[in-house]
């Protein structure tokens, strides 16, 4: 493999496009996240999140869930023993999207009731999003996605205790006062051309 590609430690180049680099055109389809506490963990996706058991493998501490939403697939997040109990999470955010914004709102007072402590909501302009933390330390977004493509640097803080009208107002004037900023369907256009060019 010739330098340059990624694949050697100790080349400092960056990494290539994957459309010009490899014949891969993968679809993200699940996650598995190691675990301290299986029951909890197990509570909390799906007494909270509302996922789905569809199917369990082994049994005691060494026993795995399998959880879905989705009639399409068996399993969208895999919890599996093996966190060790003083470890850190490693995990950026796990992110599920909200169908919308008077449903994130609820979803929000709802977490409230629940007894969630540590949330963030925040307003990137081209979603809304909501930031919940598991019962590991693992972040969970829920977001909405908005009318408009804001480029990330515009982001600010949402209070989702405001009326949904109220919200939408403002994300409109935050994305007519970015630079950069359009609608989806245009960002799509262009991102359309940009990989048309990298293939």
């Amino acid at each position: 493999m010739p330098k340059g590609r990624g694949y050697l430690f100790e080349s400092c180049l960056p990494w290539p496009s994957v459309n010009s680099a490899l014949p891969l055109q993968p679809s993200f389809s699940h996650l598995g996240l190691y675990v301290k506490s299986l029951p909890v963990m197990e509570r909390f996706y799906c007494d909270v999140l509302g996922f789905y058991v569809t199917d369990r493998l082994g049994n005691g501490d060494q026993e795995m869930l399998f959880l879905s939403r989705s009639l399409l697939e068996h399993h969208q997040v895999v919890l599996a023993p093996g966190r060790a109990e003083t470890s850190a999470s490693t995990i950026n955010q796990i992110s599920f999207e909200i169908e919308t914004l008077p449903k994130l709102i609820d979803a929000f007072h709802a977490l409230t009731d629940y007894g969630v402590a540590g949330m963030q909501a925040m307003n990137h302009g081209g979603s809304w999003s909501l930031y919940v933390p598991d019962p590991e330390g693992n972040t969970i977004e829920l977001f909405v996605r908005t009318e408009w493509y804001v480029p990330p640097h515009a982001t600010t803080d949402l209070d989702l205790g405001q009326p949904e009208a109220l919200i939408r107002e403002q994300t409109e004037c935050l994305a007519k006062q970015t630079p950069g900023s359009q609608t989806w369907q245009e960002w799509r256009q262009d991102f359309q051309k940009r990989m048309n060019l990298e293939v």
